[in-house]
């Protein structure tokens, strides 16, 4: 079985416990005024960002308010991106202007198919923006300096009503998403803004306001804070990255900064806990134990390290020893080794006597269990043989030698080989 790390289609799909967060921001959103706003949804990288503006979505939807949704990452360019993001707005609202126009009465359709001339003229001056922009480039090399204007007149010559849309752009866009949206307002979903080239992340944010700004709009910015930041302050200065100044670009930008709450790893649990195909681990809790030390309640990673472990599991059983229980779990210890620290994992590869390092994850759950018994009083024995006052001294030593495997297990401090060996654990 491989898991497919798609993000949920709408609010039906949330396993999460998203509904309850995206329906007060959206809330927000329906009722929100003077606008244009815009709104980051900030997390780190596989949290759930795109479900989450999903069920917001599907919420929004539900409402009759108009949505789009864009992908930048899938451009490179900046010129391409800027213009990518304009004419996919465009190009909805053209679509359902269209539909609306076909089935409204005669009233209704004059008012509507005004609007999808100028939606057209609209994007018939983007695209001429993009042409002139692309003319010079094109041209290089090839043509003397005197020769490029010339040239970009017989590409892109507009008449003068693409020119006047050009000027009007921000205002005639204004006009449209009213009519489109009958007064009120368009929802903009830009996804995956820290996947994009840091050139291509601003020339997005700063195509919302040049061009989108005046519209009744909101737009809602799926993105890693502290990647986008560092992306706004290498604009700056591309020598150094200066993070206040990356900061404060996106504080003057984004007007509502949304924190994705994290997701309980009881949910990621309940979600993914029949995932597991080896029925010898489905139950383990020793397993479940190491997955959220290891990746926390990141579902992204958390997916691809049960897709690893399902082909390790298969894979081992085909040999003529099956694997028993320890195996499999020592195959999971490695396994998330590489996953999440690659250089350590390289150290293991290069010297297998490392290996016995790992064994402290799996000694972590049972010591951990014995010393949490010990101090709610469930262990008994050694006060009657050694009286209080031993029980008291023996217990530091013990606690320090467990708190030892807990930092270990959480990778606050990796061994490096030399520290592997001098470490090892003896069975």
């Amino acid at each position: 079985m491989l898991l497919p790390d798609n993000p949920i289609s709408g609010p039906d799909g949330d396993r999460f416990g998203f509904g309850t967060h995206a329906k007060v921001l959206c809330d927000a959103i329906a009722t929100a005024e003077d606008l244009p706003l815009t709104i980051g949804v900030f997390g780190p990288w596989g949290m759930g960002k795109s479900s989450f503006m999903k069920v917001c979505e599907g919420l929004l939807r539900a409402r009759d308010i108009r949505t789009v949704w864009f992908n930048p990452w899938k451009y490179d360019q900046k010129d391409e991106i800027w213009h990518a993001l304009i004419q996919t707005v465009l190009a909805e609202i053209a679509h359902d202007l269209d539909e609306r126009r076909k089935s409204g009465e005669e009233s209704l359709q004059e008012r509507l198919a005004k609007a999808l001339d100028t939606v057209r003229q609209l994007s018939q001056a983007a695209a001429w923006l993009l042409a002139r922009r692309a003319a010079g480039p094109l041209t290089a090399g090839f043509l003397a300096p005197e020769d490029v204007d010339a040239v970009q007149t017989v590409l892109t010559a507009p008449g003068v009503d693409t020119y006047l849309h050009v000027n009007r752009f921000e205002q005639d866009f204004r006009e449209v998403v009213r009519t489109y949206t009958d007064d009120g307002r368009l929802v903009l979903f830009i996804d995956d803004l820290d996947r994009c080239t840091e050139d291509a992340a601003i020339t997005v944010l700063d195509s919302l306001k040049l061009f989108l700004g005046e519209g009744s709009c909101v737009f809602v910015l799926a993105m890693d804070y502290q990647v986008v930041a560092e992306a706004a302050a290498k604009r700056f200065d591309s020598e150094r990255t200066d993070g206040a100044r990356g900061r404060q670009y996106l504080e003057k930008l984004i007007h509502f900064p949304f924190h994705l709450p994290g997701i309980p790893f009881e949910a990621l649990h309940r979600h993914l806990y029949d995932k597991v195909t080896d029925l010898v681990l489905t139950g383990s809790r020793e397993l479940w134990e190491l997955i959220e030390v290891a990746f926390a309640a990141n579902p992204r990673r958390v997916r691809r390290f049960v897709n690893g472990l399902n082909h390790a599991a298969l894979t081992l059983h085909q040999h003529d020893d099956p694997p028993g229980r320890d195996r499999l779990l020592h195959a999971g210890t490695l396994l998330a080794f590489q996953i999440k620290y690659p250089d350590f994992f390289s150290a293991l590869q290069s010297d297998p006597g490392v290996y016995q390092v790992p064994r402290l994850l799996f000694r972590t759950a049972e010591r951990s269990r014995r010393l949490g018994a010990v101090r709610r009083g469930r262990v008994r024995q050694d006060r009657t043989r050694r009286g209080r006052r031993g029980a008291r001294e023996e217990q530091p030593r013990g606690t320090a030698a467990d708190r030892g495997c807990v930092v270990a297990a959480h990778g606050l401090r990796l061994p490096s080989s030399t520290d592997a060996h001098r470490h090892q654990v003896v069975d």
